[in-house]
């Protein structure tokens, strides 16, 4: 017989604070279930190998923005060194060359010698030589050039193109400059810049004059 202070135990009594876990509930009618899980449920409901846990191969919010942040900082990189790089590489392509040619004579032209320009003029010329540019065998080029008469038999002789980015160099006879129409770049007939993007004045070669013939050597870089 049992006392009236005793209580009999049945399958479904639990305590009230039992820590025991509770039954999942089955979805409503309704409501899909969401997976993968939030980051914060991620570790918890998914093994080291699963798919939603640290060893899984799923992007997480977290990646992607690293993956998203690399790619614009390429692409921004990649924007300025194609803004940056061929001024500073543009010298280093330029050909080589050595050796002495005559370029023109002062006063009167003879044949295979053009006359130089009158004092304080600037004129156009070419001469031709061998030049070796880089793995390539030497070989015969035309180079044009602006030769200026300073006086007292006395000449300038500069490279035609552009210390910016190699564009070809145009003489203003009325403004007594130098103009480059790529990029707006100015130079007086010193060869100084005076606006524009040019990072330092015009190249020039090398002169001597010999038996009233001008000749010119290497290009030596301002």
């Amino acid at each position: 017989m049992n006392s009236g202070n005793e209580t009999r135990d049945t399958p479904d009594a639990r305590p009230p604070n039992s820590l025991a876990p509770a039954r999942r509930s089955a979805p409503q009618p309704g409501i899909t279930p969401v997976w993968p899980p939030a980051a914060g449920e991620a570790g918890a409901a998914a093994g080291p190998d699963g798919a939603g846990g640290e060893g899984g191969r799923g992007v997480t919010r977290g990646r992607f923005l690293k993956l998203s942040f690399a790619a614009a900082a390429g692409a921004v990189a990649a924007a300025l060194g194609a803004l940056t790089l061929p001024p500073l590489i543009a010298p280093a392509l330029r050909s080589r060359s050595s050796g002495w040619v005559a370029l023109g004579r002062a006063g009167a032209p003879t044949p295979g010698r053009a006359a130089l320009p009158p004092k304080g003029a600037v004129a156009r010329a070419t001469f031709t030589r061998d030049v070796a540019d880089a793995y390539l065998p030497r070989a015969p080029r035309t180079t044009t050039v602006f030769v200026a008469d300073l006086g007292d038999g006395r000449y300038e002789v500069f490279d035609a193109r552009c210390t910016h980015l190699g564009c070809p160099l145009v003489w203003d006879q009325a403004a007594r400059e130098f103009h480059c129409h790529c990029h707006g770049a100015v130079f007086d007939e010193l060869g100084e810049v005076v606006s524009g993007p040019a990072p330092r004045a015009l190249d020039r070669y090398a002169t001597s004059m010999k038996a009233g013939v001008l000749y010119v050597g290497g290009l030596e870089e301002a």
